[in-house]
C-alpha cells in the first residue's frame, strides 16, 4: 500500500508537471509574467526562486497550477510586474493559447507515451478463450486460442476491440491466426444469452432447459433469485447458492482472454506468492480467463458437492462438478514446477481474492517499429474517442459520478499496475494524462475549457467578459468541483476497500 501511495504521488508529479508547463512555456513565449509555478496545493513545503518565478512544493500532492500576474479578478497592477506582462493586458487570442496549452501538452504526452509503449512492447494479442456453444462464432469456426487479427477491416489492437467492433454490425468479416495459419471467415451476430453461470447444490447435465425458478416457469426475463429451487427438463432439481450473469446481446458468442492463472501479487499471508499458478478449486480447473472466474466464484459460494452449470438462456451448455472440503476452499496450486494443494478457510480465501492480482493472459505481438507509431497513433484516437463518448454518456446515465475514479481509486489502480510491470505502468500514466486533458477541455467553471471559452467570447464580441463574473464563476465552479472530488473520494473508499 505504501509503495502504490509512493508510485501514484511520483506518477502524479510527471502528469501535472507536464500539464502545467503547457501553460507556463506559452506564459513565457508570450511576456505574462508567472509568479508561481507549484506542484500541489495547500501549505508550502519548500521552494526555490528562479530569475522571476518562485517554484514551490506544496502539501497536498493533487494538482497543481501556474499562477500568472493579473490573473486574479480586480487585480489591475502588481508592484515590480510593468503593466505590458499582466495577463488580461494580452490579446485574447495569446490568453487562449495560454490556457488551451495545458490540456494540450496533456494530450500530446499521452500520445508520445503511447507510441513510445507501442513502439518498445507491440500490442496485446486479442486471443479466444471460450467459444459459446452453437453460437455464430461456433458455427463460423472459431476455437479457443484463436488469435484475432481484424474485425471488419479494423485492425485489433487489444482484447476489448473486439467485443467493440462486433457490437451493432449486420454482418462481422474476423481475419484469424490458429497454428501459425492465417483464416478468414465471415458471420452475421445474433441474439444470445442471456449466460448465466450458476453454482448449484444438484446435479445436472447438458442438453437438458430450465424449466421453473421456484414454482414460476423460467423465460430470459425472470428474475432468479439465489436459494431457489431450480427444475430442469429431465425432472432434475437443484438448489441456486449463487449466480452471475452476462445480459442478453446481439454478439457472436466469444469470450476473449484476460487474465491468467499466474499470481503477480498477493497477501503472503494466504501462504501464496507471486509466480504461483491457481490450477483449480474445489475440482473445477482454472484454466483460462473465464474458468479461473468460475472457479473463484465456486470458491466463494460452494459447499459439499454440486455442480457449476453455465446456461445460455434456458440451455444447460456446460457442467463442472466441484467437491468443496467442509473447513474452507481446496486450491491445486503450481511452484517451481511442483503442484501442492492447501485448504483455506474462508477468511482466508477472502483474504486471497481481494488482494490477488494476475498476470496478463496474453503476451504481445509487434508489427515492426514504422506500423508500431502509425498503431499507436490509432490506438490512441480510439481511446481518445472512447473516452469524448463517455463523457457523452454522463448526461444519460444514472449517478454518472459512480462512473469515475478519485485519487484512492488511482492508488489502488497503480498498485496494481505496479505488480503488471513497466508497460502497464506507462500505459495507466498515458491514460490518466489523456483524460486530464480531455476533462480540463469541458467548459466548467474552474476549468481551462471555461477560460477558453472566455477568450472566445472576447475574441467574437471584442468585448472582455467581466472580470467579476469570471472570479464568481470560478469560486462557485470550484466549489462544486471539490463536492465532486469528496464525493468521489467516498466511492472509491467504499468500492475498492
Amino acid at each position: 500500500m505504501i509503495l502504490s501511495i509512493i508510485y501514484f504521488i511520483i506518477i502524479l508529479i510527471g502528469i501535472v508537471i507536464v500539464h502545467e508547463f503547457g501553460h507556463f512555456i506559452f506564459a513565457k513565449l508570450f511576456k505574462v509574467y508567472v509568479l508561481e509555478f507549484a506542484f500541489g496545493f495547500g501549505p508550502k513545503l519548500f521552494s526555490f526562486k528562479g530569475k522571476e518565478t518562485e517554484y514551490r512544493f506544496n502539501a497536498i500532492p493533487l494538482g497543481g497550477y501556474v499562477r500568472m500576474a493579473g490573473e486574479d479578478p480586480g487585480v489591475e497592477s502588481i508592484d515590480g510586474v510593468p503593466k505590458e506582462r499582466m495577463l488580461y493586458s494580452n490579446a485574447a487570442w495569446k490568453r487562449l493559447i495560454i490556457v488551451a496549452a495545458g490540456p494540450a501538452f496533456s494530450i500530446i504526452a499521452a500520445y508520445v507515451l503511447m507510441i513510445f509503449v507501442s513502439v518498445i512492447w507491440g500490442f496485446p494479442q486479442a486471443l479466444v478463450d471460450w467459444v459459446v456453444p452453437n453460437s455464430p462464432a461456433a458455427v463460423a469456426g472459431l476455437q479457443p486460442g484463436d488469435r484475432i487479427i481484424s474485425v471488419n477491416g479494423n485492425v485489433i489492437l487489444n482484447p476489448d476491440e473486439t467485443v467493440t467492433f462486433i457490437s451493432g454490425q449486420k454482418e462481422v468479416h474476423i481475419v484469424y491466426i490458429r497454428n501459425g495459419q492465417r483464416y478468414k471467415t465471415s458471420m452475421a451476430p445474433r441474439e444470445l444469452g442471456p449466460q448465466y453461470f450458476m453454482v448449484i447444490n444438484g446435479n445436472v447435465s447438458t442438453n437438458t432447459a430450465l424449466k421453473k425458478v421456484g414454482t414460476i416457469p423460467f423465460n430470459p426475463q425472470s428474475q432468479i433469485i439465489n436459494g431457489s429451487l431450480l427444475t430442469f427438463s429431465n425432472g432434475a432439481t437443484a438448489i441456486l447458492v449463487n449466480y452471475q450473469s452476462v445480459p442478453r446481446s446481439k454478439l457472436i458468442g466469444i469470450y476473449m482472454q484476460s487474465m491468467s492463472n499466474k499470481i503477480a501479487s498477493v497477501n503472503q499471508s494466504t501462504g501464496f506468492k507471486a509466480g504461483d499458478k491457481i490450477l483449480s478449486m474445489d475440482g473445477v480447473n482454472a484454466n483460462g480467463s473465464l474458468g479461473l472466474q468460475n472457479a473463484i466464484e465456486i470458491g466463494e459460494y460452494a459447499t459439499g458437492t454440486g455442480n457449476f452449470a453455465i446456461l445460455n438462456g434456458d440451455k444447460v451448455i456446460n457442467v463442472y462438478e466441484y467437491k468443496a472440503p467442509s473447513n474452507g476452499v481446496e486450491i491445486v496450486y503450481e511452484r517451481d514446477g511442483k503442484t501442492s494443494s492447501v485448504i483455506l478457510t474462508h477468511d482466508e480465501f477472502n483474504t486471497f481474492i481481494s488482494s490477488l492480482e494476475l498476470f496478463q493472459s496474453y503476451s504481445n505481438w509487434y508489427p515492426g517499429p514504422i506500423d508500431a507509431i502509425g498503431y499507436g497513433v490509432v490506438y490512441t484516437n480510439r481511446i481518445f474517442t472512447s473516452m469524448i463518448t463517455f463523457l457523452g454518456s454522463l448526461f444519460t446515465i444514472k449517478n454518472p459520478l459512480s462512473q469515475f475514479t478519485g485519487p484512492v481509486g488511482l492508488v489502488k489502480i497503480v498498485g496494481q499496475a505496479s505488480a503488471q510491470g513497466l508497460q502497464t505502468i506507462l500505459t495507466l500514466i498515458a491514460l490518466i494524462t489523456l483524460n486530464l486533458g480531455i476533462i480540463n477541455l469541458i467548459p466548467f467553471p474552474a476549468l481551462d475549457g471555461s477560460h477558453i471559452v472566455f477568450a472566445l467570447i472576447e475574441i467574437i464580441t471584442r468585448k472582455r467578459v467581466n472580470p467579476q463574473i469570471i472570479g464568481y464563476l470560478s469560486m462557485i465552479g470550484f466549489i462544486i468541483l471539490m463536492g465532486f472530488f469528496f464525493y468521489i473520494t467516498y466511492l472509491d473508499i467504499v468500492r475498492f476497500y
